[in-house]
C-alpha cells in the first residue's frame, strides 16, 4: 500500500537514559526530528476479507488496524488518514493519528509507528486471522492481538494476550485506541452518566458535564479533553455519524475489560492547529478507547511467567441514526419523536451483525406485546420501523429473539447497568492528607515505592526504599521490596544480601526466594541459586518461574535430558506459556527426540504463530507453520535485537552452537520500510559480534578475529539492555582491556540502572581509548552535570565532545546548561549554540533552547530568523514558538 509521510531526520544518537527522563524509553532511539516534508512510502498491508467487511493491517506501523470498510455501505469504520503525518505524542516521539493502536504496555508505546511481527492463518470454519505483537525492549514483556473474521458476521474480533517473557515482574497496563473520523454532527453513545479525570476523581457529569456542555456532540467539544467512564458496567460503547448515517461500536465483558475512555481534539484554533499537523485535508477524528484499569495513570504488574487473555469487538453501524445498546448480536437505537398531542413516536432500527432466519421483533408496554414481526436479520439488511401514538411517560422495551425464542438483545428505554446520579459526589472527591516523610513507618515506604515503580521511575522507587531501610532496616516487607527492585536494577550483590535477611525473618515466602535466586545466578553462586529456586518451586505464583530457571541452570551444566524433565514437569506445554514452549521444543531437539519436537513446534505455532524461536526452530526441523509471516532471515535481519533475543534465550540453555549458527548467517538486506529508522544491522551490531566470539569461545574454538573485529563495528544507535550482557562484555575486556566499544558498552550499561561511579570509570576508560565514540561525551558531560552536579567538568566534557562530533545537539544542549549554571550570559550561550555546523537541519530542542537565548539577551531579530528558518514540530501540550514583533 502506497501512503504518503512524514520525513523524519535521524533518531537521536544520544541514549535516553532513565536518569535524565520522565519516561522509560532506554533502550530505544528517540524520534523528534519530524520534518514538514513528507515522501511516500511502499507499506506492507495485510488483507482481511469476508462479505461484509475488508479491513487493512499495517505491521511496519505498529500492526495498526489501518481501516476496515463496510461493504454494505463503503464506509470505513476506522479513521483511515490520507497521510502518516507525524507529531512528538508517542513515548518515544513520533506518533500518527490512524485506524486502531494497541497499547501495551504503556500508551502510544515504543512501537506504535514501528515493525512489528505479523503472521496470518484461516481455520476449518472459514474464518481468517491476521496475528499481530511484539517484545518490548524496555521490559521484555509480549503483546499479541489477533484480528479475526468470520464468515457471514460483521465482528471484528480480536484475541489479545499480554505475556512476560521476562524473569521480573514489570508494570503495565493495556488500552485499545481506536481512532474514527467524525463531522459536526457525530455524537457519542457511551452507556455512563459520570466521567472521571485521569490520575485524579474528579467526577463530572455525562453526557451534559457540569457547565451545562453537551459533550456527546463532537460540535460542542470546544477544546481537547479526554473522561473516563465511571460508576458504568456496560459492555459496549460507540458513535454514530448522521453526516454519514453510519457509526462504530465495541464491546467487551466489563468483568475482563472494564475501563472506557473517549478523546477529543475539540474545536477551537488549537484543535484546528492538530488537525493541519495531523492530516492533509484537515479532517478531524475522536478516539474511543477500551482498557484494563480505571485510567491511564493506573498500572499494575505482570509477573514472571502470567499471562493474561481476553477478546474485545467492533462492530459497523449504519442506517438506524443512533446507538442505544450493542452486543455481540446487533445493534439497536430507540428514538423517542414528540408528537402534537403530547404523545411519542418511537424510531427504532436494528443491524444484525449475522444472518439470523425466523427472528422475532417485539415492542413491550411493561408484559405487554405493543408491536410483533417475524423477519429473517440479514446484516446487509437494516431494519426500521416508526410505532406512532405511544404514552410519552412509559419505558419501551425492544426485544429481538431468534426461532427458538432464545433471546438476541433485549433493552429497555433508559436501563443501564450503572450508578443513580443520587449515590454519586459530583466535583472533587474528598483527598486523604498525606503524611509527612518523617511520619512514615516502614509499610508506609514500602507503598510509595511500589507507587513509583508503577510509574516506571525504578530510580526514585530505589531511593525510597534505601531511606526506609536506613530508618528501618530490619523491615522485612522493605527488605523485600529493595531486594527485588535491586534485581530489576542489577544490584545483585545488594540483592542477595537484602534478600537472604529477609529470609531470616520469613523464610517461607517463595517470592523472597525466587528473586535471591536469579541474583545468586548472576553472582555465579549456583548451588545457593538452586536452593533458593527449589524453595519457591513448590509455590503455585512462582512454580513455573523457577522450575524454568531450574532448567535453564541444568541445560547450561549439560544435562540437558535432566533441564528437559524439570522444565515439562514445572512448566509443561499445556500451561500454554510460550517461554516454557519454546525451551521445551528446543530440548526435545537436542536431547535426541525431533518427532517430539516437530509436533510441539507445529502445534504451538497455530497458537502462538508470531513467535521466533518457535519459527526458527520449526525451520531447523522441518516444520512447515501453517500460519505463514514475513520470511525469517529477512525479518531478523530488519532488527538485530530480534536476533539477539534468539542468542539470549539459546544461550540460556547452554546451546551456544545454536546462538553462533544465528550469528553466522548472512543476512539479506531488507527494504527501510521493514526496519526501525536508524537501526543497525545484524553484521555491523558489534553486541551481536561480542556474542558471535562468547559463543565460538564456550564452544572451545577460537574466537581472537570476532573480538577485534566487533571492537570496530559503529557504535551509532547501539544502546545494550541486557544483564547478560554484563558477562559477555566482562569476558570481552578479559581477552582485551583496551577495547574502547566494550568499555563504553559496559558503561551504558551500568548508568541504564542508575548505577554511576562504574558507568563513569568505563565512559572515562573509553574516552581515554577513544574519544571519538559516539554520544561518549554527550552521555558522560549529563551525568557529570545533572547526576553528579559538577557543571563545570560537564563543561570540559561537552567541549571536548564538540571537538569529536559537531553536529551533536545534545552537546550544545548541555553545554548551555552547564554555562548557564557557571553564570555565563544569555548571549554568550547564544553565540555557542549558534556554532551548530548545520543551521537548516538543527535539531527543534536546541533551536528552543537558541530562540530563548537569544530573546533573553534581547537579540529578537536573531530569534525571529531562526523560527522563520527553521520548521519547528510541536509537542503535545506544546505552546507553539512564535515570532516576536
Amino acid at each position: 500500500m502506497s501512503m504518503a509521510a512524514s520525513d523524519e531526520g535521524p533518531p537521536d544518537e544520544n541514549p535516553p537514559f532513565d536518569a535524565f527522563s520522565a519516561q522509560e524509553n532506554y533502550p530505544y532511539t528517540m524520534r523528534t526530528d519530524i520534518r514538514e516534508t513528507e515522501s511516500v512510502h511502499a507499506w506492507r498491508a495485510l488483507y482481511l476479507e469476508n462479505e461484509y467487511l475488508k479491513c487493512t493491517i499495517l505491521p511496519q506501523l505498529g500492526g495498526h488496524i489501518y481501516t476496515c470498510v463496510d461493504k454494505i455501505n463503503g464506509k470505513s469504520m476506522f479513521y483511515a488518514n490520507p497521510s502518516f503525518k507525524k507529531a512528538i505524542i508517542a513515548y518515544r516521539g513520533a506518533w500518527s493519528a490512524f485506524g486502531e493502536e494497541f497499547n501495551f504496555p504503556v500508551s502510544h508505546n515504543w512501537v506504535t509507528i514501528s515493525p512489528v511481527d505479523w503472521a496470518y492463518s484461516t481455520a476449518a470454519d472459514g474464518s481468517a486471522s491476521v496475528t499481530v505483537g511484539n517484545r518490548d525492549r524496555v521490559y521484555g514483556m509480549d503483546w499479541t492481538v489477533e484480528i479475526v473474521l468470520h464468515p457471514g458476521s460483521t465482528l471484528i474480533e480480536e484475541r489479545v494476550t499480554l505475556s512476560s517473557h521476562s524473569d521480573a515482574r514489570h508494570r503495565f497496563f493495556w488500552w485499545n485506541n481506536t481512532g474514527i473520523e467524525v463531522w459536526p454532527d457525530t455524537r457519542l453513545y457511551y452507556p455512563m452518566q459520570f466521567t472521571k479525570d485521569n490520575g485524579s476523581d474528579d467526577i463530572d457529569t455525562w453526557p451534559v458535564n457540569s457547565k451545562g456542555t453537551d459533550l456527546s456532540v463532537v460540535s460542542r467539544q470546544k477544546s481537547d479533553f479526554e473522561a473516563f467512564a465511571y460508576g458504568s458496567s456496560e459492555p459496549f460503547m460507540g458513535l454514530y455519524s448522521p453526516h454519514t448515517d453510519s457509526g462504530v461500536a465495541h464491546w467487551a465483558d466489563p468483568n475482563v475489560v472494564p475501563a472506557k475512555k473517549l478523546f477529543g481534539w475539540g474545536n477551537d484554533s488549537s484543535a484546528l492547529d492538530w488537525r493541519r499537523r495531523l492530516s492533509d485535508n484537515n479532517s478531524a477524528y475522536v478516539e474511543l478507547q477500551s482498557g484494563l484499569f480505571k485510567d491511564q495513570v493506573t498500572y499494575q504488574f505482570l509477573e514472571p511467567r502470567h499471562s493474561i487473555h481476553f477478546t474485545e469487538f467492533w462492530m459497523p453501524v449504519r442506517g438506524i441514526g443512533s446507538i442505544t445498546r450493542a452486543n455481540l448480536n446487533g445493534v439497536v437505537a430507540m428514538e423517542r419523536e414528540i408528537q402534537r398531542d403530547g404523545k411519542i413516536a418511537l424510531k427504532l432500527g436494528f443491524n444484525a451483525n449475522r444472518a439470523v432466519p425466523g427472528a422475532k421483533i417485539a415492542i413491550l408496554d411493561g408484559e405487554k406485546n405493543i408491536f410483533e414481526e417475524t423477519v429473517s436479520f440479514d446484516p446487509a439488511v437494516t431494519w426500521t420501523h416508526r410505532i406512532p401514538d405511544l404514552e410519552a411517560g412509559k419505558n419501551y422495551t425492544f426485544l429481538a429473539s431468534d426461532a427458538k425464542g432464545e433471546t438476541l438483545l433485549k433493552h429497555t428505554e433508559g436501563v443501564y447497568d450503572m450508578l443513580p446520579r443520587n449515590q454519586v459526589h459530583v466535583g472533587p472527591q474528598p483527598e486523604s492528607k498525606p503524611l509527612e516523610e518523617k511520619a512514615w513507618l516502614d509499610k508506609h515506604y514500602v507503598t510509595n515505592g511500589t507507587v513509583s515503580e508503577l510509574q516506571g521511575d525504578y530510580l526514585a522507587a530505589w531511593e525510597v526504599y534505601r531511606r526506609g531501610l536506613a530508618k528501618y532496616p530490619s523491615s522485612t516487607g522493605l527488605l523485600k521490596a529493595t531486594g527485588r527492585l535491586a534485581v530489576s536494577l542489577w544490584r545483585f550483590e545488594e540483592a542477595a544480601r537484602l534478600l537472604a535477611k529477609a529470609e531470616d525473618s520469613d523464610s517461607s515466602d517463595p517470592e523472597t526466594h525466587y528473586y535471591r535466586g536469579i541474583a545468586e545466578t548472576a553472582l555465579g553462586d549456583v548451588s545457593v541459586a538452586r536452593a533458593e529456586l527449589e524453595a519457591a518451586r513448590s509455590s503455585a505464583s512462582f512454580g513455573a518461574a523457577s522450575g524454568l530457571l531450574l532448567a535453564e541452570l541444568r541445560a547450561r551444566e549439560h544435562d540437558t535430558a535432566g533441564a528437559l524433565k524439570l522444565l515439562e514437569a514445572s512448566c509443561p506445554a499445556s500451561s500454554g506459556d510460550v517461554r516454557c514452549i519454546e525451551e521445551t521444543v528446543a530440548l526435545r531437539r537436542t536431547t535426541g527426540d525431533p518427532g517430539g519436537a516437530k509436533s510441539l513446534a507445529a502445534e504451538s505455532l497455530l497458537r502462538y504463530p508470531t513467535s521466533l524461536f518457535l519459527r526458527n526452530e520449526a525451520a531447523r526441523l522441518g516444520v512447515q507453520s501453517s500460519a505463514p509471516g514475513p520470511e525469517l532471515d529477512g525479518h531478523l535481519a530488519a532488527d538485530s535485537n530480534r536476533v539477539l533475543n534468539l542468542v539470549l534465550q539459546y544461550n540460556r540453555l547452554g546451546l551456544y552452537a545454536d546462538s553462533l549458527e544465528l550469528l553466522s548467517r548472512n543476512y539479506p538486506k531488507v527494504a527501510p520500510e521493514e526496519s526501525e529508522p536508524g537501526a543497525t544491522v545484524p553484521s555491523q551490531d558489534p553486541v551481536l559480534g561480542y556474542y558471535r566470539a562468547f559463543c565460538r569461545e564456550k564452544l572451545g574454538q577460537s574466537a581472537a578475529a570476532d573480538y577485534a573485529a566487533a571492537s570496530h563495528m559503529p557504535l551509532l544507535h547501539v544502546f545494550p539492555n541486557q544483564p547478560d550482557e554484563i558477562t559477555l562484555l566482562r569476558a570481552t575486556l578479559s581477552t582485551n582491556p583496551d577495547d574502547a566499544s566494550a568499555h563504553f558498552l559496559l558503561g551504558s550499561l551500568w548508568f541504564s540502572k542508575g548505577i554511576v561511579d562504574p558507568a563513569l570509570e568505563e565512559w572515562k576508560r573509553a574516552e581515554s581509548l577513544n574519544p571519538k565514540i559516539p554520544s561518549l561525551q554527550a552521555s558522560l558531560g549529563r551525568a557529570l552535570l545533572e547526576v553528579k552536579k559538577q557543571p563545570t567538568e560537564a563543561a570540559s566534557e561537552f567541549q571536548r565532545g564538540l571537538q569529536a562530533e559537531p553536529g551533536n545537539a545534545a552537546l550544545y544542549l548541555g553545554l548551555n546548561e552547564a554555562m548557564r549554571q557557571m553564570g555565563r550570559t544569555a548571549s554568550q550561550r547564544a553565540d555557542m549554540m549558534k556554532t551548530f555546523p548545520d543551521p537548516d537541519n538543527m535539531p527543534a530542542d536546541l533551536v528552543r533552547a537558541l530562540v530563548d537565548a537569544l530573546r533573553e539577551s534581547h537579540r529578537d531579530a536573531e530569534a525571529n530568523a531562526v523560527l522563520a528558518h527553521r520548521f519547528i514540530p510541536r509537542k503535545e501540550g506544546e505552546a507553539p514558538l512564535q515570532l516576536q514583533k
